[in-house]
């Protein structure tokens, strides 16, 4: 059977969507979980789309949507959506997070 393998992106630090004068940034390092090697060229291949579409994503964030396990839950399963278009028919099987600082 394959073996899944895991492939870190480098880190991301974005602004966060504030009202008024508050400024509020994500900090954001997460692990690929590729379900096979055959997988793996594709996603390194494609590494600056998926970094281009993550942070047009987390830009939209605003510090309310990364709170509690739901806020986690979604921002997972958003950046899963957004990669597995972007590789497909290639995938990831799962998004895990290394460090989340939101300030």
């Amino acid at each position: 059977p394959n073996k899944a393998l895991f492939f870190d992106l480098d880190e991301f630090v974005v602004n966060l969507s504030t009202t008024g004068k508050q400024t509020s940034f994500l900090k954001l390092k997460v692990t690929l979980e590729i379900p096979s090697y055959k997988d793996k060229p594709k996603v390194e291949e494609n590494t600056p789309r998926i970094r281009d579409a993550f942070q047009i994503y987390l830009r939209e964030l605003r510090p309310s949507d990364l709170q509690g396990s739901a806020g986690m839950h979604r921002l997972r399963e958003e950046l899963l959506l957004r990669i597995n278009k972007i590789i497909h028919p290639a995938h990831v099987d799962d998004i895990l997070f290394k460090e989340i600082i939101v300030q």
